[in-house]
């Protein structure tokens, strides 16, 4: 991707960003985003086939890095440390940008809801937690397949996590991170490593 590609791309997730901060995404066009963008209609959909996809990759984006930023260049850390360092990350990018996943979070959400897109994130987080030796196996039951089990338990944090997390987004500011960590370490199975 050259420069140029670069800057546009950049305008459009901030561009939609803003636009989904204030309106449910799914009532946001193309169009809408390219304007603010302040790019043409067609570069648009260089970059994205719809406003719920850049929406998604912004979002992905910048999640993405928070995790590498406290996974990937912390090796060293234990698994409380690490587990905390990414979970604050995530939670500080969710209340930066609170509005947008208020909405797509919520019960109307849609074809825009980021639930999906959260857990996803949170499932590749606990595979990598894994492979690095910071996060054991879940106990498997006599006679019960070890692999469905990982499979259910890792999908049951991931999801369990987004949906904590909205019902945070619905307290009052200022939300507590901190708070937020420690209803995580209760709803956490006991073989689960504390913050």
């Amino acid at each position: 991707m050259d420069a140029r590609q670069r800057r546009s791309r950049a305008a459009l997730r901030a561009a939609v960003l803003q636009l989904a901060a204030e309106t449910p995404i799914a009532e946001v066009t193309a169009t809408d985003i390219a304007a603010a963008a302040g790019v043409h209609r067609t570069t648009f959909y260089q970059h994205a086939a719809s406003p719920v996809e850049l929406l998604l990759d912004a979002l992905g984006a910048e999640i993405d890095e928070a995790r590498q930023r406290t996974l990937g260049d912390h090796p060293e850390s234990s698994a409380a440390d690490a587990i905390d360092a990414v979970s604050r990350a995530v939670l500080e990018h969710i209340d930066h940008h609170a509005a947008v996943y208020r909405r797509g979070l919520g019960p109307a959400s849609g074809g825009g809801s980021l639930h999906r897109m959260l857990g996803d994130h949170f499932l590749t987080s606990i595979r990598l937690l894994r492979e690095q030796g910071r996060v054991g196996d879940a106990p498997v039951p006599a006679g019960a397949d070890h692999d469905y089990i990982q499979a259910s338990s890792d999908r049951h944090h991931a999801d369990g996590a987004a949906g904590a997390i909205a019902v945070w987004l619905d307290l009052p500011e200022p939300r507590s991170i901190d708070t937020f960590l420690q209803v995580l370490d209760v709803i956490q199975p006991p073989w689960w490593p504390r913050a």
